[in-house]
Protein backbone atom coordinates (compact mmCIF):
# COMPACT_ATOMS: atom_id res chain seq x y z
CA UNK A 1 0.00 0.00 0.00
CA UNK A 2 1.38 3.09 -0.55
CA UNK A 3 0.76 6.64 1.20
CA UNK A 4 1.07 10.18 0.62
CA UNK A 5 0.53 13.19 2.13
CA UNK A 6 0.09 17.32 0.66
CA UNK A 7 3.08 19.25 1.58
CA UNK A 8 3.70 22.88 0.51
CA UNK A 9 1.10 22.42 -2.04
CA UNK A 10 2.55 19.26 -3.54
CA UNK A 11 1.74 15.27 -3.54
CA UNK A 12 4.84 13.67 -1.77
CA UNK A 13 4.82 9.80 -0.96
CA UNK A 14 6.30 8.29 1.74
CA UNK A 15 9.35 6.31 1.15
CA UNK A 16 11.27 3.73 3.11
CA UNK A 17 10.08 2.29 6.02
CA UNK A 18 10.77 4.47 9.18
CA UNK A 19 8.20 6.88 10.13
CA UNK A 20 9.06 9.74 11.97
CA UNK A 21 6.67 11.57 14.43
CA UNK A 22 6.77 14.36 16.62
CA UNK A 23 6.69 11.05 19.62
CA UNK A 24 8.64 8.36 18.24
CA UNK A 25 10.61 7.13 15.07
CA UNK A 26 8.59 3.75 13.99
CA UNK A 27 10.27 1.12 12.14
CA UNK A 28 7.52 -0.40 9.74
CA UNK A 29 4.90 1.59 10.49
CA UNK A 30 1.32 0.08 10.10
CA UNK A 31 -1.93 1.56 8.81
CA UNK A 32 -3.05 2.62 11.75
CA UNK A 33 0.07 4.42 12.39
CA UNK A 34 0.09 6.09 9.25
CA UNK A 35 -3.34 7.73 8.75
CA UNK A 36 -2.36 8.64 12.58
CA UNK A 37 0.72 10.60 11.20
CA UNK A 38 -1.19 12.90 9.01
CA UNK A 39 -0.63 10.43 5.65
CA UNK A 40 -3.33 9.05 3.26
CA UNK A 41 -3.80 5.87 1.56
CA UNK A 42 -3.41 6.25 -2.43
CA UNK A 43 -5.45 4.95 -4.80
CA UNK A 44 -3.96 3.99 -8.43
CA UNK A 45 -6.29 6.29 -10.63
CA UNK A 46 -8.58 3.74 -12.78
CA UNK A 47 -6.50 3.86 -16.36
CA UNK A 48 -8.58 5.81 -19.06
CA UNK A 49 -9.61 4.17 -21.80
CA UNK A 50 -7.34 5.52 -24.07
CA UNK A 51 -4.66 4.20 -21.83
CA UNK A 52 -6.15 0.75 -21.85
CA UNK A 53 -5.99 0.70 -25.45
CA UNK A 54 -2.44 1.46 -25.60
CA UNK A 55 -1.20 -0.84 -23.02
CA UNK A 56 -3.14 -3.50 -25.09
CA UNK A 57 -1.57 -2.63 -28.22
CA UNK A 58 1.84 -1.94 -26.67
CA UNK A 59 0.94 -5.70 -25.44
CA UNK A 60 0.29 -7.24 -28.90
CA UNK A 61 3.06 -5.47 -30.46
CA UNK A 62 5.15 -7.20 -27.88
CA UNK A 63 3.61 -11.21 -29.09
CA UNK A 64 4.38 -9.61 -32.46
CA UNK A 65 7.95 -9.12 -32.16
CA UNK A 66 8.32 -12.36 -30.13
CA UNK A 67 6.02 -14.32 -33.06
CA UNK A 68 8.63 -12.89 -35.71
CA UNK A 69 11.80 -13.82 -33.53
CA UNK A 70 10.60 -17.48 -32.95
CA UNK A 71 10.97 -20.47 -34.99
CA UNK A 72 7.28 -19.90 -36.27
CA UNK A 73 9.01 -17.02 -38.64
CA UNK A 74 12.79 -17.65 -38.45
CA UNK A 75 13.74 -20.86 -39.73
CA UNK A 76 13.65 -23.23 -42.69
CA UNK A 77 15.12 -26.54 -43.36
CA UNK A 78 18.11 -28.71 -44.91
CA UNK A 79 17.26 -32.23 -45.09
CA UNK A 80 14.76 -32.25 -42.96
CA UNK A 81 17.07 -30.44 -40.34
CA UNK A 82 15.42 -26.91 -39.08
CA UNK A 83 17.89 -23.81 -38.93
CA UNK A 84 17.87 -20.48 -39.19
CA UNK A 85 20.79 -18.18 -40.14
CA UNK A 86 20.64 -14.06 -39.84
CA UNK A 87 20.80 -11.48 -42.09
CA UNK A 88 24.92 -11.66 -40.89
CA UNK A 89 25.77 -14.52 -41.10
CA UNK A 90 23.88 -15.30 -44.30
CA UNK A 91 25.91 -12.51 -45.71
CA UNK A 92 28.93 -13.89 -44.47
CA UNK A 93 28.58 -17.27 -46.65
CA UNK A 94 27.50 -15.70 -49.31
CA UNK A 95 30.80 -13.94 -50.09
CA UNK A 96 32.27 -17.56 -48.91
CA UNK A 97 30.82 -18.82 -51.62
CA UNK A 98 31.18 -16.80 -53.79
CA UNK A 99 35.01 -16.40 -53.04
CA UNK A 100 35.18 -20.19 -53.44
CA UNK A 101 33.34 -20.14 -56.57
CA UNK A 102 35.97 -17.16 -58.40
CA UNK A 103 38.81 -19.61 -57.51
CA UNK A 104 37.01 -22.35 -59.23
CA UNK A 105 35.54 -24.60 -56.93
CA UNK A 106 32.63 -26.40 -57.80
CA UNK A 107 31.06 -26.95 -54.52
CA UNK A 108 31.20 -26.03 -50.97
CA UNK A 109 31.04 -27.69 -47.64
CA UNK A 110 29.46 -25.63 -44.72
CA UNK A 111 28.84 -27.20 -41.07
CA UNK A 112 25.61 -26.12 -38.89
CA UNK A 113 25.44 -27.35 -35.61
CA UNK A 114 27.80 -30.73 -36.19
CA UNK A 115 26.50 -31.52 -39.82
CA UNK A 116 27.97 -31.46 -42.80
CA UNK A 117 26.41 -29.91 -46.08
CA UNK A 118 27.65 -29.80 -49.65
CA UNK A 119 25.95 -28.31 -52.64
CA UNK A 120 27.60 -26.29 -55.44
CA UNK A 121 28.73 -23.27 -55.25
CA UNK A 122 24.96 -22.29 -57.45
CA UNK A 123 22.87 -24.62 -55.19
CA UNK A 124 24.35 -22.16 -51.94
CA UNK A 125 23.98 -18.98 -53.94
CA UNK A 126 20.34 -19.92 -55.10
CA UNK A 127 19.69 -21.48 -51.58
CA UNK A 128 20.55 -18.06 -50.52
CA UNK A 129 19.25 -15.64 -52.39
CA UNK A 130 15.38 -16.92 -51.58
CA UNK A 131 16.32 -17.21 -48.04
CA UNK A 132 16.82 -13.67 -48.27
CA UNK A 133 13.56 -13.16 -49.99
CA UNK A 134 11.96 -15.41 -47.49
CA UNK A 135 13.65 -13.14 -44.43
CA UNK A 136 12.67 -10.06 -46.78
CA UNK A 137 8.55 -10.65 -47.13
CA UNK A 138 8.48 -12.21 -43.37
CA UNK A 139 9.77 -9.07 -42.29
CA UNK A 140 6.88 -7.32 -44.56
CA UNK A 141 4.34 -9.43 -42.72
CA UNK A 142 5.45 -8.27 -39.46
CA UNK A 143 5.44 -4.56 -40.17
CA UNK A 144 2.44 -4.55 -41.74
CA UNK A 145 0.90 -6.66 -38.67
CA UNK A 146 2.62 -3.97 -36.20
CA UNK A 147 1.14 -1.23 -38.68
CA UNK A 148 -2.25 -2.77 -38.20
CA UNK A 149 -2.06 -3.37 -34.66
CA UNK A 150 -1.47 0.51 -34.14
CA UNK A 151 -4.49 1.65 -36.06
CA UNK A 152 -6.99 -0.42 -34.13
CA UNK A 153 -9.35 1.58 -32.32
CA UNK A 154 -10.47 -1.13 -29.92
CA UNK A 155 -9.14 -3.06 -27.09
CA UNK A 156 -11.48 -5.68 -28.56
CA UNK A 157 -10.21 -5.93 -31.85
CA UNK A 158 -6.31 -5.65 -30.71
CA UNK A 159 -6.97 -8.79 -28.38
CA UNK A 160 -8.85 -10.56 -31.28
CA UNK A 161 -5.96 -9.76 -33.92
CA UNK A 162 -4.68 -12.63 -35.40
CA UNK A 163 -0.91 -11.58 -36.28
CA UNK A 164 0.42 -15.47 -36.75
CA UNK A 165 -1.14 -15.17 -40.56
CA UNK A 166 0.06 -13.99 -43.63
CA UNK A 167 3.62 -15.16 -43.06
CA UNK A 168 5.40 -16.92 -46.50
CA UNK A 169 6.06 -20.84 -46.07
CA UNK A 170 8.99 -21.76 -44.39
CA UNK A 171 11.63 -22.86 -47.36
CA UNK A 172 12.85 -26.55 -47.42
CA UNK A 173 15.62 -27.80 -49.14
Amino acid sequence: MRYYKEINGEIVFFKGNVLYTDEATIVNPNEEQMLAAGWMVYQEPEPTAAEKLQAAKDEKLMQIDTYDASPNVEQFTINGTPMWLNHEVRQQIKTSVEAYAATGAEAVTKIFNGVEYTFPCETWLQMLAALEVYAAEALNVTERHRLNVKALTTQKKVRDYDYTEGYPAKLEF
